[in-house]
This record gives structure tokens, sequence and C-alpha cells, in this order.
């Protein structure tokens, strides 16, 4: 929450409204006689200042609380230890600006009726209206983080739509069948086991894409199975003209990715560049610093009058990157130099929320 007019209004009325409280409370308990109009005006408008002065104080000191707070112990990890925590520092900061306050109109006007005394008074007042203070900032955040929860979950519901509609697509893309159906033919009656390899892991891929549509993120492992798979495919269909090289970190194979991910950035290897075997395109995945960096040679092929191939990679990697910042909040960091195109992924913690 950041202190706003509507927020600043809230605190000021809060402080006439502590004001009246305490004023009408020593009076009630005989702490303080007021005169007469004048001097309760006085009252009211010097205890108003400073209680504004010190609500915003402590409106900001609650706030930096409780995201120390959130670092520590979670709502949804140690409930019990977080209200625990909270309510302790709730009294404490409480108590600590009740004091402050209580010096601070000492040193201007002397209570009559004794520092100590509405030292206690004043800070008792002030670590119960901290209380509800922090009561609502905590509320506010949970309605924010609510709404703001359903907007991620509609834009990511939103790509999702986008993924599921350009990967059927491609799963449609009559070229891709062509290619596949035109290795198959090749292979049928001449290569026998190489043709039934070919359809399961045709099949694995297919069945892997349509898997994995409804889901916001997959993990490494699987993705990385699918790599595989995707793969063998290209190298029947390329032959030497593709190598690749995958050096994964075993640990980091529960992490997780947005699905479809690798496949991606080795479709786009291999839509903008040269594959032959005089000159093989060279694809790498490997883990590197926490993130899967999946990398290609650059030898890019010439591109027929109006291909519209380019568009199309622009928007899967756009996807990628709206994917990536819903979940996690993190983006790939993608770069080319004169010989490699790579982009590294974060790896994302698998509790992510």
């Amino acid at each position: 929450m950041k202190v706003t007019r509507s927020v600043l209004f809230v605190i000021l009325a809060a402080a006439l409204f502590v004001q009246l409280v305490i004023i009408g409370y020593n009076q009630a308990t005989g702490f303080i006689r007021i005169g007469g109009v004048a001097e309760f005006i006085v009252r009211l408008a010097f205890g108003s200042a400073l209680s504004f002065i010190f609500g915003v104080l402590l409106f900001l000191a609650d706030q930096r609380m409780i995201r120390l707070l959130d670092r520590r112990f979670t709502w949804e990890t140690r409930p019990a230890a977080r209200v625990a925590a909270e309510v302790l520092a709730v009294a404490a900061i409480g108590a600590l600006f009740g004091t402050t306050v209580t010096v601070a109109a000492h040193l201007v006007s002397p209570y009559p009726e004794g520092f100590a005394r509405s030292a206690v008074n004043n800070a008792l007042i002030t670590m119960v209206i901290n209380l509800v203070v922090a009561a609502v900032i905590e509320a506010t955040l949970w309605y924010r983080r609510g709404r703001d929860a359903e907007r991620d979950a509609a834009a990511l519901e939103q790509e999702n739509l986008r993924l599921r509609f350009e990967t059927l697509k491609q799963q449609l893309n009559p070229h891709f069948l062509f290619n596949a159906l035109n290795t198959l033919s090749s292979l049928i009656g001449r290569d026998d086991r190489r043709a039934q390899i070919f359809v399961e892991d045709f099949s694995a891929v297919y069945r892997y894409t349509l898997d994995v549509l409804e889901r916001p993120a997959v993990t490494l492992r699987e993705e990385m199975d699918f790599a595989r798979d995707y793969l063998a495919l290209q190298q029947v269909r390329f032959g030497d003209g593709v190598s690749a090289e995958m050096d994964i970190d075993s640990r980091l194979l529960e992490r997780l990715v947005p699905p479809l991910a690798v496949q991606t950035l080795l479709e786009n290897a291999l839509k903008h560049n040269s594959a032959t075997p005089e000159r093989p395109l060279l694809l790498t995945l490997r883990t590197v610093d926490g993130m899967l960096e999946v990398g290609n040679t650059l030898q890019p092929r010439q591109e027929r009058p109006g291909a519209r191939s380019g568009r199309r990679t622009g928007i899967g990697l756009e996807n990628l990157r709206r994917r990536y910042a819903l979940i996690s909040g993190s983006e790939p960091d993608i770069t080319m130099t004169g010989d490699r195109f790579v982009a590294r992924l974060p790896l994302i913690e698998a509790h992510y929320p």
C-alpha cells in the first residue's frame, strides 16, 4: 500500500477520532478537566496534528513490519507463528509510538496529572489502535492479493488460450505434417525399426502437447523428456544436419518452466537456420547458474519472399515472456552474438504461488 491522498485522509479522520476518544476518556476518568470550548479545541487540534504525524509514521512502520514478517512467517506456511509474531510486533510498535507521542506532547505542554500515568494510559490506547491499524492493512493486502491473483489467473488463462491456439495451428500445419509423413514414408520398408521409433516419438510429441496445454507450468524433467522426443524427430528428418548436446543438473529437474518453453526455442532454431550434413546445426541444452540455457549456432537460412516465420517466432517468444511474467515475475534472457543465439530460462521453485 502506498501513502496516497485517500490513505492520508483516512489517517487524518482516525487522528481526530482518536483524540476525541482520548479526551473523552481522560475527562470521564478524571485525568483532565476541560475548562471550556476553547481549551477543548486547542487540545483537539494539537493532539490531532501530533496523532496525524505519528499516524503516518505508524502506518509506514506497520507496513515495514508486515513486509518483514512476510519473509519469515508466511500466512500459508506458519499461520500460528505469524499471528503471535505480528501481535507482539504490533503491540511493541503501538507502545513505542504512544510513549513517543506522550513525550512530545509533555515537552510542549506538561500534563498536569503527571507524565508517567499519561504515558502508560496513552501507550495502552495506541497499542489497541495499532492492532486495528494492522488488521486493516492486512485485510487490505489480502483483498488486493486476491484481486491480483484473479487478474493474473485470467491473464494466464488468456496466454494459455493463445498457446493452445498456436500449438493446435502448429499441429495442423500442413508443412509439419507433410515433412513428418514424408520422413516416415522414407523409412518404411527401408528401416522399419527406425520407422517404428519415429512413430512412437511422433505420438509422444503430440500427446505431451495435448497433456500440458491446460497447465501453467511443468517440471524441467517433463520438458527435457519432451525435448528428447522432439529432437529425435528432427534428427531423423535432418540426419547429420542436426546435432544436440544436453548437460542438465539432475538436482534441478523438479524446478518448473512454462509448458513447451523448450520446444518454442528449438523450433525457432530449426525454422531460421540451415541444417545440412556439410554445415550441421548444433543445439545445446544445459543448466547454468540455476537456469536452463538453450542455444544454437547461427547460420541463417534464406527466407522465401513473403515468408512470415519471423513474425510467428516473435509471437512465440513474446508469449513465453508473458507466461513467465505471470507465473514467476521473471523473464527469459535472450542474447545473440555473432555466431550463437542463446536463451536463458529461469527455473522456478516448485512451490510457486
